[in-house]
């Protein structure tokens, strides 16, 4: 794809260079400021039958393997697109009052394009265009967010118009074979919370800290790129209590209703790592 301006320092706006200076993806507390009810990044009814479905959902779904999140993770170019791509995809999502679940599924599109295809080095008109693309088809998953014309889409600086935009959503759609359904930590949230946050007078305030720690981790592709129930297991158990020890995380995830569908390795590194990320 050509590209519609050439790049050069002067078509950097100043949030891109804003964004060039600052950590992957991390807003830390925004995110509960989105104008949206809590209540709709999670399930109604979270019984055993749903959770089971949704488990045998992201066992099938499409993840990364260890060599492309190595690949992604220690190329600077990539880091650098994900740092740019990541806060366009969390800011225009709160402009447009989109759920959290919606912000989180484009940024797993992002990554998945990622893996398999190389944008030039440089060329941040690019980055741009797939953020916004990824953005658009994860909204359009969702029926109360289908509404946002292509044209709304900030563009910035860059010479973007809706024709491109389609083009690029129909690369992406091409890439992923036209499967765009995947799992969100979000889709687990309240089963975890029921289970592991025993204080009734503290869901409340547990639901918003484990949503903000999900939104958190999009800095970390090691983390994102387990699978969402163990993402939003380690998120729970951090927002109830960051103290726990291997030992009694162990028994947190043996005490599920539904046996053996997390691994204490995977929740128990995620854990650690949302600890060591400060989140």
């Amino acid at each position: 794809m050509e590209s519609p301006v050439p790049y050069c320092a002067e078509y950097l706006t100043e949030d891109d260079d804003e964004e060039m200076q600052q950590e992957n993806g991390g807003d830390g507390d925004d995110d509960d400021h989105n104008n949206n009810d809590d209540d709709t990044d999670d399930n109604d009814d979270d019984d055993d039958n749903d959770i089971r479905i949704l488990i045998g959902r992201e066992i099938t779904a499409v993840r990364l393997n260890d060599q492309e999140v190595e690949v992604l993770v220690n190329d600077n170019w990539n880091q650098e697109i994900r740092t740019h791509a990541i806060r366009y995809i969390r800011r225009t999502g709160r402009q447009f009052r989109m759920s959290r679940r919606t912000i989180y599924r484009a940024v797993m599109y992002l990554d998945r394009f990622l893996a398999h295809r190389i944008l030039d080095n440089g060329r941040f008109w690019a980055v741009r265009l797939l953020a916004v693309a990824c953005l658009s088809l994860s909204a359009r998953m969702d029926e109360r967010e289908y509404d946002v014309p292509l044209s709304d889409y900030p563009v910035g600086a860059y010479n973007i118009n809706v024709n491109d935009i389609r083009r690029m959503e129909i690369l992406v759609l091409i890439e992923f074979n036209w499967d765009m359904n995947c799992v969100t930590p979000f889709d687990f949230r309240i089963f975890f919370i029921s289970r592991f946050c025993r204080d009734v007078t503290r869901i409340d305030i547990t639901r918003m800290t484990t949503g903000v720690i999900i939104m958190s981790v999009l800095r970390d592709l090691r983390i994102t790129n387990h699978r969402p129930s163990v993402i939003a297991a380690a998120a729970t158990l951090v927002a109830v209590n960051r103290d726990f020890t291997i030992q009694e995380l162990e028994i947190e995830i043996n005490a599920l209703p539904i046996n053996g569908f997390l691994q204490i390795a995977g929740v128990s590194y995620c854990y650690n790592r949302m600890l060591e990320l400060n989140i």
